[in-house]
């Protein structure tokens, strides 16, 4: 929620439904999934409602014990998440499932593309 107005913020809440979505279409219950995590199944509560944000560190958590993709979390199709966030994200999940040699590879090219265009 946001701190000031006591409001839920429509991208938390969205990942908060996902969650929810990906952990009971894989059989886990909340206190399978707070095991996973690290955290308390009342976290998890938190996290399915909308009232706390997932901090990115426990979404990678949460994307590995729910067998998906970090962008799983994101509707594809909802004007919230605008299009360079959705590719930077599958991006950063993708870095994330390479082999150290592979990241370094991945960076040098981003590297020298940016140095392409100046």
């Amino acid at each position: 929620m946001d701190s000031q107005r006591n409001i839920r913020n429509p991208i938390d809440a969205e990942v908060g439904a996902r969650l929810k979505e990906l952990r009971v279409q894989n059989r886990m219950t909340q206190v399978d999934l707070a095991t996973a995590l690290g955290v308390t199944f009342q976290q998890v509560q938190k996290y399915e409602k909308g009232q706390n944000r997932v901090a990115a560190s426990t979404l990678a958590k949460a994307a590995a014990a729910l067998n998906c993709r970090i962008t799983d979390f994101y509707q594809q199709d909802t004007p919230s998440m605008p299009e360079p966030a959705d590719a930077l994200l599958e991006l950063s999940d993708l870095y994330h499932r390479m082999a150290t040699r592979q990241r370094e590879a991945l960076l040098t090219t981003a590297r020298a593309l940016v140095e392409i265009q100046r």
